[in-house]
């Protein structure tokens, strides 16, 4: 489903073209008039946007970070010798767990709200509070191992959640907004490259170290973040919302350079926001009210239901289990640098793709590749149970199925990796309209971490009950759904502004309306 040509862009004999092909934009002088003395929009320096979406994407590091800690941690608390520092009850593991999705649910609920009122830069300086207190926090555990132990431990877990949740809806939309539509989803892309690298460093450094030590890394991350941070600009977008043109403009000539046309990018921004005045709660609750509004909030926030819903957690239980069973000498270790490989290649791959092959193409993809390996994962865990492996040939049935088990996770990961790392947050940001964004984003971002909590909390529950070929045969399912609603619901974005984006769904809502 693509988006209808010529929905607010240049054409030339009614058909869409690529801005940088427009023949009427041919001028490298500012002028007053569209087509008089203006430059050409496509001359965009791209040296500051890659600054400014540098600095803020340095926080999905610590974001990725903060999942990969869980693992090495949970591993050195569940040796510890003393009684309050130890987490070898299940229980204590759960809620360590758990803390963190609920933390980034409360985090991700503030930070709608917090990104439409303070400004997107300003939301981002202030993710830095919670993180920096609460990997603190746990720094600080290492001087007691007494009944403040735990408290302390899980009071930072929680904050960290809270900052995690808040940070993974302010930099979409702080990338979203300062960066061209050509190459916006380069930049988004990254994002997820600096998560994955988040991850992958969390469990490799903490298979050396103790957990204290190893939390270290995201405190002096979130230092430098601040420092870098506040050098560069707000979004000329919210400037704009908020009536500040004069700074909008200079702020997008910074961004942009001398030699782009930054009046028409303004102008754009400024139709969407024409006549419109700064939202009570009571006209938030009309604007829902609207079809192009509450549609595309619902589009991003089923994406973010199926990028939880797609296996991820069955393939992070198991992969450990599957590596010690094929007997592999340090399984963890090798668990990490193989999964933590395959995540950073193939994000690798998607930075450079995903502006060309486009949105829907990757997340079609990503769900056909996890349906297909989730489907031969439970194989290989039906099969290595009665009475497929039943003594005494256990063991030499098991070795034969093992390329089996690790085929499919390496594919899955791999499928992963496509589409469902990080196109759901590039494509939240880029469907909900900018008057609701902060909001928006921010209840699409909700159902992200809800689904998350209902996985963590409820996982070993449902294992039991279905078997874990049953848990990986019911992802395989809702990933087949994942892909069903890809092609038939979500409309490609890439090349387009968020403004073209929203006009699109306005003209479709119409055009219901002129049908019914």
């Amino acid at each position: 489903m693509d988006l209808e040509e010529g929905v607010g862009s240049p054409t030339v004999n009614s058909k869409l073209i690529p801005y940088h092909q427009d023949p009427d934009l041919e001028s490298t002088s500012y002028g007053t008039n569209e087509g008089e003395n203006t430059p050409p929009r496509h001359r965009f320096r791209i040296k500051t946007v890659a600054y400014s979406c540098g600095v803020a994407i340095q926080a999905w590091f610590v974001y990725g970070y903060s999942i990969g800690y869980t693992s090495p941690t949970l591993s050195d608390l569940d040796s510890a010798n003393s009684t309050y520092a130890s987490l070898h009850k299940s229980v204590y593991q759960d809620i360590f767990s758990v803390l963190l999705s609920v933390g980034a649910l409360l985090g991700s609920l503030v930070a709608g709200w917090i990104v439409d009122y303070a400004g997107r830069k300003n939301s981002l300086i202030l993710f830095s509070v919670p993180s920096a207190a609460g990997w603190l926090m746990i720094v600080f555990t290492t001087f007691t191992d007494g009944p403040a132990f735990r408290p302390l431990l899980f009071g930072g877990r929680l904050l960290v959640g809270f900052s995690i949740g808040y940070v993974s809806l302010c930099v979409p939309v702080f990338v979203s907004e300062i960066s061209p539509s050509a190459i916006r989803g380069v930049f988004i892309a990254t994002s997820h490259l600096f998560l994955t690298s988040g991850i992958f460093c969390a469990q490799f450094i903490g298979y050396f170290t103790t957990y204290y030590w190893l939390a270290m890394i995201p405190l002096g991350t979130t230092c430098t973040f601040v420092a870098l941070i506040v050098t560069v600009k707000e979004t000329p977008r919210w400037l704009v919302s908020r009536g500040r043109k004069v700074e909008a403009r200079q702020n997008l000539v910074w961004l942009r350079g001398p030699h782009y046309n930054v009046d028409k990018e303004i102008a754009e921004t400024e139709e969407q926001l024409e006549s419109e005045e700064k939202l009570t709660l009571s006209d938030l609750l009309n604007e829902f009210k609207k079809q192009h509004v509450y549609y595309p909030v619902f589009l991003a926030s089923v994406i973010m239901f199926f990028r939880q819903f797609n296996g991820t957690m069955a393939i992070v239980f198991y992969v450990d289990e599957i590596f010690k069973q094929a007997h592999v000498k340090s399984p963890d270790l090798v668990a990490s640098l193989a999964t933590g490989a395959v995540l950073i290649i193939t994000t690798c791959f998607i930075v450079v793709v995903l502006d060309i092959i486009g949105r829907r193409i990757l997340l079609i993809s990503s769900g056909a590749v996890m349906c297909l390996t989730l489907i031969s994962l439970g194989t290989y865990q039906y099969l290595t149970n009665e009475p497929y492996c039943h003594p005494p040939h256990d063991a030499k049935c098991k070795d034969h199925l093992y390329p089996l088990a690790i085929a499919s996770m390496a594919g899955y990961i791999l499928g992963f990796s496509l589409g469902y790392g990080a196109i759901p947050f590039l494509i939240t940001s880029e469907l909900v309209p900018l008057r609701v964004r902060g909001v928006g984003v921010g209840i699409a971002t909700c159902v992200n971490w809800i689904s998350a909590i209902i996985i963590t909390g409820t996982f070993k529950e449902f294992e039991k009950a279905v078997k874990p070929w049953g848990v990986s045969w019911s992802f395989s399912f809702l990933c087949f759904l994942a892909v069903l609603f890809v092609a038939v619901f979500i409309p490609e974005t890439k090349g387009r502004s968020l403004e073209q984006i929203e006009n699109y769904f306005k003209t479709k809502s119409q055009q219901k309306k002129l049908t019914t």
